[in-house]
């Protein structure tokens, strides 16, 4: 029996090669299941064949050298109004084009339904933490979520109060509000918090205008990990006043965790223990629901079981129907305004004091609600316009601050709440609105009797989850260290210091890190891997093997005024590492001036530069690299460049680079140099005849 050891597929037809390849034997209509092969045990390895000629860049691209690889201007195809409108105005395109109402709407429903029973308890306690009435938080859940619903490109975030932008928000209040009543020129805590979110507002909204959509990516994922968590430690230390009922002043500034628990020790006896009881008892009832029970009642349930609205509920009803408050003197909720607010212009005078704040609370906001926005996208595959979303934004704060509202964001708790419960669009936002809309008209007044530290108490819980962040740092340092040292500066700093010089300092840390980055170049030897057409590190890679007479490096980074000597230096030091018995290079200034004994034969020393690597190279980079090209060549050196990006290649030439060979891979250019080597030893062998005449062949 002849064993067949080659196959060669065509749809349903296979031809069978003996060893030696040759004289096919095809089988239509058969496949190898047939032949009695099973393919789920074959070791069957896929293979790649391809014959093709050595290819220069400019061969490739059929173009002339002084024209290929010129910078692209992209031109925008005209669009006619009504995109443009439809672009700024997404309302129009996903409610009144293309809403799909059988299907969407219910689902919608229950999604508001959800998020608005969530807002309620949220929306008064956050407010708590801005130092302005319960009531705003609810102000915050109707009105810029209807201008978001309308402008806004996310389909699933929620936007309202948000812990960490209420309590930046609070410190502003703090420090620029004063009893109006001794200080009759002075400003309330309501005329404050109007003026910070209209100056936040027309900060995003001048970001939109030059099109600063970019800039969320200036705060990373690890950098707000660390802040958001290092806020969470500050608003739970903010709230123990409210928790345990201690007389003490409320810190702002550098160490006010550290003189805030001092406080807290000195007037520990002036502790209020009933208040201190029934904030045991509710983080005690939220943590062992969300630890134990949560999962199996609402996967009974039609929606999440609000928690948080059932406890305030049956608070207020408790000591509605009891004198528990008053006789222990706890701190209640006081009175709780019925009705929409009326339209009031912040301050104009305040602008200028609060501008900075206003600026990182504008940053801050936007940066996690682009975070929230971006994940959701993502994961539920549609775009998102981080463009559109900076105008929503901050026409929502803009319009919120003339109906008595803070600086707004999306909540990560009640965005995966609309989401998971089956939301599809901001219909649902609209729908909880409009509940918040007759809670404000008509229930608000209910929650009067309700003890604060019932809110403080869902406030440490909530932020619970984000606590414990603190915990993903081993990982973080173990993934990376530089991203393990921007989480932990970050993190101390705004604990030390202040919430805004926290961020600021793990701002400029972030960046510093990209800096760094930027500047820091490799350059490794790289290996053929045996019967392949692949390169790798020869450090790396143990198969890999040095084509003989031809130094392959690659380069991975940028080529700037900055590290252009390091770029030459590491050159250097590889080709000394490879020709060092006939290279002499000098390490005073980085210079590739090569002393050779001897004149190297031609073809001899051979170098590619595999440039794929090469993320951006200015002006100065470009240059150093013909002066390199250039001073290799001069000294004997066989110079080649693979993978060179587009764009340096034109301006690589631009600088009088015209001599160079470019290649699209390093296998091109090694087989070019191994063909071109073989030729001219060829060229050398010369035979001497009887007669003395010499031939070349």
């Amino acid at each position: 029996m002849t064993m067949h050891k080659y196959f060669r597929v065509n749809d349903n037809d296979i031809e069978i090669y003996s060893k030696n390849r040759n004289c096919p034997t095809s089988m239509p209509n058969t496949n190898l299941a047939q032949l009695g092969f099973q393919s789920e045990t074959m070791d069957f390895q896929p293979e790649i064949n391809i014959q093709r000629n050595v290819y220069q860049v400019d061969a490739l691209a059929n173009k002339n050298p002084g024209e290929l690889n010129r910078p692209v201007v992209k031109y925008k195809k005209k669009r006619k109004c009504m995109d443009y409108v439809k672009t700024t105005i997404p309302a129009i395109d996903w409610l009144l084009l293309n809403y799909n109402w059988s299907e969407d709407l219910l689902e919608d429903i229950m999604a508001g339904i959800t998020v608005a029973v969530l807002n309620i308890p949220q929306g008064m306690a956050y407010s708590i933490l801005g130092n302005v009435e319960p009531t705003v938080g609810l102000y915050m859940a109707v009105f810029p979520v209807l201008v978001y619903s309308i402008l806004g490109t996310s389909r699933h975030i929620s936007l309202g109060v948000l812990s960490v932008i209420c309590l930046m928000t609070g410190k502003v209040v703090s420090t620029y509000a004063s009893d109006t009543i001794a200080d009759p020129e002075g400003y309330t805590n309501m005329e404050v918090a109007t003026a910070v979110t209209m100056v936040a507002g027309l900060v995003q909204l001048l970001m939109y205008v030059f099109r600063l959509g970019m800039l969320s990516t200036i705060l990373s994922e690890t950098l707000v990990s660390g802040f958001t968590g290092s806020v969470a430690v500050i608003v739970i230390t903010s709230q123990l006043k409210e928790l345990l009922g201690v007389v003490t002043v409320r810190r702002n500034g550098p160490l006010q965790v550290v003189y805030t628990y001092y406080d807290f020790a000195v007037n520990f006896h002036t502790i209020n223990w009933m208040t201190a009881l029934v904030s045991a008892v509710t983080i005690t009832i939220l943590l062992v629901y969300n630890a134990f029970l949560k999962d199996k009642i609402n996967k009974k349930l039609c929606m999440p079981l609000p928690i948080e609205l059932l406890i305030t509920v049956v608070g207020t009803t408790l000591f509605q129907i009891t004198n528990i408050a008053e006789d222990y003197n706890m701190i209640q909720m006081g009175e709780i305004k019925s009705g929409l607010p009326g339209i009031q212009v912040p301050p104009l005078k305040l602008f200028p004091s609060v501008f900075l704040d206003a600026c990182i609370i504008a940053v801050v906001a936007y940066s996690i609600s682009m975070s929230l926005a971006l994940l959701v996208s993502e994961k539920l595959k549609y775009p998102i316009d981080t463009n559109q979303e900076l105008l929503a934004q901050g026409m929502g704060n803009v319009i919120g601050s003339l109906l008595s509202c803070l600086p707004c964001g999306a909540s990560p708790s009640r965005s995966a709440s609309q989401q998971t419960v089956g939301g599809k669009t901001q219909m649902a936002s609209i729908v909880s609105a409009g509940i918040i809309v007759v809670v404000l008209l008509w229930v608000g007044v209910v929650f009067e009797p309700l003890p604060r530290c019932v809110l403080s108490s869902i406030i440490v819980v909530a932020l619970k989850d984000i606590v414990l962040q603190t915990l993903e740092l081993p990982r973080i340092w173990r993934n990376s260290r530089t991203d393990g040292l921007v989480w932990l500066i970050t993190y101390a700093a705004t604990i030390v210091l202040d919430i805004d010089v926290g961020l600021l300092i793990g701002v400029l840390v972030s960046v510093l890190c990209v800096f760094v980055k930027g500047v820091l170049i490799d350059v490794h030897a790289l290996g053929r891997l045996p019967g392949t057409d692949l390169y790798m590190r020869l450090d790396t890679h143990g198969d890999a093997a040095e084509v003989p007479g031809v130094k392959a490096l690659r380069f991975a980074g940028s080529v700037n005024v900055i590290n252009r000597f390091a770029f030459k230096r590491k050159i250097v030091e590889a080709l000394r590492s490879e020709y060092a018995a006939d290279a002499l290079v000098a390490s005073a200034v980085p210079s590739v001036a090569v002393l050779s004994a001897a004149p190297p034969e031609p073809g001899s020393r051979t170098v590619v530069l595999d440039m794929a690597g090469l993320q951006y190279s200015d002006a100065a980079g470009t240059k150093l690299l013909c002066e390199l090209f250039e001073s290799l060549v001069a000294d004997g050196y066989d110079v080649s460049l693979a993978a060179v990006p587009d764009a340096s290649i034109g301006y690589m030439r631009a600088n009088g680079l015209l001599s160079a060979r470019f290649f699209p891979t390093v296998h091109d250019a090694v087989v070019f140099h191994q063909h071109r080597r073989q030729s001219r030893l060829l060229d050398a062998v010369v035979v001497k005849s009887a007669n003395g005449e010499q031939k070349r062949f």
